[in-house]
């Protein structure tokens, strides 16, 4: 048996519009990059794992950089 907040109405009605909202205020661009991102996350799970920690990786030198107020390399 489904918990009673599977079978709400009222909860997916509030959840589509949330989604709907959000989608809204995104550039086409940034709605074609959650796209992609959200198949490769379902078809490629591993791959996407790895980029998302490298992206961490990368985020976190780059503010330990500027934190220790340090220039950082233009490439």
């Amino acid at each position: 048996m489904e918990p009673e907040h599977y079978n709400n109405a009222l909860t997916a009605e509030t959840g589509r519009r949330g989604g709907q909202k959000r989608m809204e205020q995104l550039s086409a661009t940034e709605r074609s990059a959650l796209a992609r991102y959200a198949a490769k996350s379902r078809w490629h799970p591993r791959e996407a794992q790895a980029a998302k920690e490298k992206a961490r990786e990368i985020t976190y030198l780059i503010k330990q950089a500027l934190k220790d107020g340090k220039q950082l390399p233009l490439i």
